[in-house]
């Protein structure tokens, strides 16, 4: 090989490796949801081909980058899960967990692609024993199993002992060097399929010398390959260059064969029936026989029913490998059907970053540019800067949706931890995962993610009650513990609960009172103590486990969780179980703010938690020093919060206030204001250190003008609203931290 040639790999490897590992790692993701979901449907035969389907393509992937590792040992995952589709092993608990091993390794050796040093002699002594677990089982079906006959595989290739020889054409695209992929390297890993019988390159599309650009390709080229690879593993070498290359793979054909490659020729024709009538392996007046006969055996038990592809091959003797065909044909339009109508492309994060930070800056110059317009009083002026407000919006929107993720997909991922972990504690768990669908901001579920771990992992410790101690208090051997997300105004609601033993609260008040974390003999109340398991090192674990004991982590869990503009609440019932309430804003960029001003200073409301605005009477109860008072709405106490004594603004007091009243997590309460200014964009900023614990603040926003507001947190403002006893002033707060 000449130095240049391997430069061009080189530089090929590392341009595509990176394309190559993100979707090794979304295959592995996918195979480990595939393998629970089997657990509890080992018979579904789709989910055994998707699987199949998922470790193929990251073997054939892996072998075009080289991957040798990866390859072989996935090579050895193959064969089993091949023999699970054909029949001859069947998914067990043992199997599932074998398997599942197996994919963390693959998920190791994917990410551990670009580090060779990473690949430690633990690693590889783990990946050698699971190697002889494989093995053992496929060498011992295969000794038990009568010799196979040779059948057509779904994509038309004849499974047989002897190599076929293949004729493959490739003709690849001019751009194929510019998006960083080397014909060379597929030629080469074709090559390691089996033997290359002979070789030849097509210089019609080559242009004169002086004409030719050395960075377009002209390259097509017929190979003759000698292999036992079938036609799925040989199409798989051409996988990241297939919209840069036509590719036609040709063998010696069966009339079998030719008769199923026809009918994977065809358009999307989702009957069975109608798809061998196409090809003439049955006639119309066969096909309407074997209907019939279908139809009279409906009055039949279900067990007895004929199915039409059975009653194909007996009656209409349709070769078996023919309606294998028809049938993977028919099930690769329903797998096929969505995704042809979505198309995605990938996108870097930090790209998607940079254009909402943009568009935030974007936001805050339309609301200058508005301003102006409204104080220069002229109508088209202002006309013009509202139209382009509008667009602003529509981009917002649009822009914002496009991080916006289904929280489904990281609740799938703990199907895996529930599973080792109750393994772990010997006891038995249904884990229900409920509205997947509802979405949020991506960097938020990347954020969540730890936190909720943490709070699963505890609910299945310290809630979940062994099987015979539930027993014992009369409830099923297996516990439920259930996961789920819904909308709620403004925010997303994610919900923990499980049916165990609950918060022991005489165990947290006496650990509490232990460390003097409440006064000896003061008892709190109820809600009071749940949350006290997320003061730093609290624990009630009796020892120390790999999972509890330490104290490490609830209080991190809450820190998260506020962090983000969150809050967490407990609701335990003892004996019954345990609900943790998680609320979370939908994205931490912008939002929908409603403005308001005491004084001089402005604030901002997200708009979806105003219920209303009502005018504050004379003659009502006058604020205590803690700036909260109490009035009637409607004939219900509605508790009310004073900004400007919260604050200590020094603006005086003026005749006429309004009081917004505002839906939190804790009910609604109203907050005192000067005036109203409306609904405003509002682009979310960080705070300074020094504000970060001022309560009731959660963020700011800059103003069209250049002013600054603050935006409140709601939950946080309704819990001073709700919270019995004298409340410090947040001025004071400020000054005494």
């Amino acid at each position: 090989m000449s130095q240049s040639s391997a430069d061009s790999d080189a530089d090929f490897i590392a341009q595509a490796m990176p394309a190559f590992i993100s979707e090794a790692q979304e295959q592995t993701e996918t195979i480990e949801q595939l393998l629970l979901q089997l657990e509890e449907t080992p018979d579904d035969r789709e989910l055994l081909d998707s699987l199949f389907r998922c470790a193929h393509t990251v073997k054939g992937s892996a072998g075009i980058f080289g991957l040798n590792k990866v390859v072989e040992f996935t090579h050895h995952v193959e064969t089993l899960l091949d023999m699970m589709r054909d029949g001859h092993v069947a998914l067990s608990p043992g199997l599932s967990t074998l398997l599942l091993e197996c994919n963390d390794q693959i998920k190791f050796l994917v990410g551990a692609a670009n580090d060779e040093n990473a690949d430690s002699d633990e690693q590889r002594d783990i990946r050698a024993d699971l190697v002889i677990q494989l093995r053992a089982i496929t060498e011992a079906q295969s000794a038990a199993a009568p010799a196979p006959t040779p059948a057509a595989t779904a994509s038309g290739a004849v499974a047989s002992e002897g190599p076929t020889r293949w004729t493959i054409t490739a003709r690849f695209g001019p751009e194929i060097f510019r998006n960083g992929m080397d014909p060379l390297s597929i030629a080469r890993y074709l090559g390691g399929l089996g033997q290359v019988l002979g070789i030849q390159c097509s210089t019609d599309t080559v242009p004169p010398l002086v004409s030719l650009n050395p960075e377009t390709c002209y390259l097509s080229f017929v190979m003759v390959l000698e292999s036992k690879a079938t036609r799925d593993e040989i199409d798989g070498a051409f996988s990241f260059v297939r919209e840069d290359c036509e590719v036609e793979i040709v063998a010696p054909e069966t009339p079998q064969q030719k008769l199923a490659r026809e009918i994977e020729e065809l358009p999307e024709t989702p009957r069975l029936g109608d798809m061998l009538v196409s090809v003439g392996a049955v006639t119309q007046d066969q096909l309407s026989q074997v209907l019939s006969t279908q139809e009279k055996s409906k009055a039949l038990p279900p067990a007895a029913q004929s199915k039409v592809g059975n009653l194909l091959e007996t009656q209409a003797g349709v070769a078996h490998e023919v309606v294998e065909a028809a049938l993977g044909k028919q099930q690769k339009i329903r797998e096929n059907a969505p995704s042809e109508e979505g198309r995605y492309i990938r996108v870097q994060a930090d790209r998607l970053d940079a254009v909402i930070n943009l568009l935030g800056e974007l936001v805050i110059a339309g609301a200058g540019a508005t301003l102006l317009a409204r104080q220069s009083r002229q109508s088209a002026l202002t006309e013009a800067s509202l139209q382009m407000n509008g667009l602003i919006e529509e981009i917002r929107n649009g822009t914002l949706g496009l991080r916006m993720v289904p929280v489904g997909e990281t609740f799938s991922r703990f199907r895996r931890v529930v599973r080792d972990t109750a393994s772990s504690l010997g006891k038995e768990v249904n884990f229900e995962i409920h509205g997947g669908e509802a979405e949020l901001d991506k960097s938020m579920v990347e954020k969540i993610a730890d936190p909720l771990m943490h709070l699963v992992r505890n609910s299945l410790d310290h809630g979940l009650e062994p099987p015979q101690e539930r027993l014992a208090a009369g409830k099923s051997r297996a516990g439920t513990l259930t996961l789920s997300a819904q909308h709620e105004t403004g925010c997303i609601l994610i919900r923990i609960e499980d049916d165990g033993r609950g918060i022991n609260r005489e165990r947290v008040l006496q650990r509490a009172w232990n460390r003097g974390l409440v006064e000896q003999g003061v008892v709190p109340s109820d809600d009071t103590i749940n949350m006290l398991i997320f003061e730093p090192g609290f624990s009630t674990a009796e020892q120390v486990t790999n999972l509890s004991g330490r104290g490490v982590g609830m209080d991190v869990v809450r820190r998260n969780i506020e962090a983000l503009r969150g809050s967490i609440k407990l609701t335990s019932m003892p004996g019954v179980g345990l609900q943790v309430d998680i609320r979370l804003p939908l994205t931490l960029a912008i939002i929908d703010g409603f403005m308001v001003a005491v004084g001089k200073s402005k604030y901002v409301l997200p708009l979806e938690s105003v219920v209303e605005v009502i005018e504050s009477q004379r003659g009502e109860a006058k604020f205590d020093r803690t700036g909260r008072r109490v009035i009637e709405l409607r004939g219900a106490v509605l508790p009310v919060v004073s900004l400007r004594t919260l604050y200590g603004a020094d603006a005086p007091q003026t005749e006429r206030t309004s009081v917004v009243v505002i839906h939190s997590m804790h009910g609604r309460y109203g907050i005192e204001i000067d005036v109203l200014l409306g609904q405003y964009q509002t682009v979310i900023k960080p705070l300074g250190r020094l504000f970060r614990t001022l309560r009731g603040i959660s963020g700011s926003s800059i103003l069209g003008s250049g002013e600054v507001a603050l935006i409140l947190d709601v939950n946080s403002l309704g819990d001073l609203a709700s919270a019995e006893g004298p409340v410090k002033s947040a001025r004071t707060a400020v000054a005494s931290g």
